[in-house]
């Protein structure tokens, strides 16, 4: 098995989000640090392994209610930094 494919035994654990909430990052109202984030993924390893992967749950009850994280071909996932700040077009 690959590092991209996920066997049915592979505990799941759901990250709760709420989606689609505004047209530009600051837009956004959270509270939730990196610093909050690592305590829960932390918490969440020992509890459940770090072979445990995450799936994104939207709280949908109508059409596909799940995702997951992006990452890159290898399993990377990449951030980016923003500043909220339009381009010259207009575009965040």
């Amino acid at each position: 098995m690959t590092n991209t494919e996920v066997s049915t035994s592979t505990t799941r654990v759901l990250l709760n989000i709420s989606d689609n909430q505004g047209y530009a990052p600051d837009q956004i109202e959270t509270r939730v640090t990196l610093g909050d984030l690592l305590d829960a993924v932390t918490e969440a390893i020992r509890e459940f392994g770090e072979g445990a992967v995450i799936v994104l749950s939207n709280g949908q009850r109508y059409g596909a209610g799940f995702g997951s994280i992006s990452s890159t071909w290898d399993g990377a996932v990449e951030f980016e930094v923003s500043d909220a700040d339009e381009d010259e077009e207009g575009e965040w």
